[in-house]
C-alpha cells in the first residue's frame, strides 16, 4: 500500500477545525446550548442510582427538543454528549436553529426544575461553538448526533 502524500495527513486539531467550518454553515443556528445534569436526588441515590447515565442524558436531550420545537416548521439541531471527567456524567452541547419566537429563559428555567443547570446563549459563529461541539470528534470521543430535518443533511 502506498502512503498518502505528506499533504493529506493532518492533526486532530485540523479534523476538529475542519468539522467545526462544515458544521457553522449547516443551519442557520439560532442558539448554543450547554445542559448538564444535577446528581440524583436523595431517594434515587438510596436506590442505588449514582448519576446520571447516556439513557438518561438521551432522554433528557427529547424533553428540551420536545419544550423548543416550533409550531410551524422543522427544527434543526446537532449536539453531542461528553463526559464530565470529575463526575463521570454526561453534559450535553448542542447548536439549534429553526426556532421560532422561542425565548430561552422559559426554556432555561424549565430545565433547571426538571434536569439541571442550562446555559442558552443566541449563536455568534465568531465565537467558535461548531468548533468546540467538534473537538471531541477528533478525539474519538463523540457522541454526536443531528436533527432529522436537518437542512442539508446528507441521508
Amino acid at each position: 500500500m502506498t502512503p498518502l502524500p505528506y499533504e493529506y495527513l493532518s492533526t486532530k486539531g485540523e479534523v476538529g477545525q475542519a468539522w467545526g467550518v462544515w458544521l457553522s454553515g449547516l443551519a442557520d443556528w439560532d442558539w448554543w446550548v450547554t445542559l448538564t445534569f444535577r446528581d440524583p436526588p436523595a431517594e434515587a441515590l438510596a436506590r442505588g442510582w449514582t448519576r446520571p447515565g447516556w439513557s438518561y442524558a438521551k432522554g433528557g436531550w427529547r424533553d428540551f427538543v420536545g419544550a423548543v420545537r416550533p409550531a410551524l416548521g422543522p427544527l434543526a439541531w446537532v449536539r453531542g454528549f461528553e463526559i464530565q471527567k470529575w463526575r463521570g456524567a454526561p453534559h450535553i452541547h448542542a447548536l439549534v436553529g429553526g426556532l421560532d419566537d422561542t425565548r430561552y429563559a422559559p426554556v432555561g428555567l424549565w430545565w433547571w426544575n426538571k434536569y439541571g443547570m442550562c446555559h442558552i446563549e443566541e449563536y455568534n459563529a465568531e465565537l467558535g461553538a461548531g468548533y468546540y461541539l467538534c473537538k471531541y470528534v477528533s478525539k474519538g470521543l463523540a457522541d454526536l448526533a443531528f436533527s432529522d430535518m436537518m437542512p442539508g443533511k446528507m441521508s
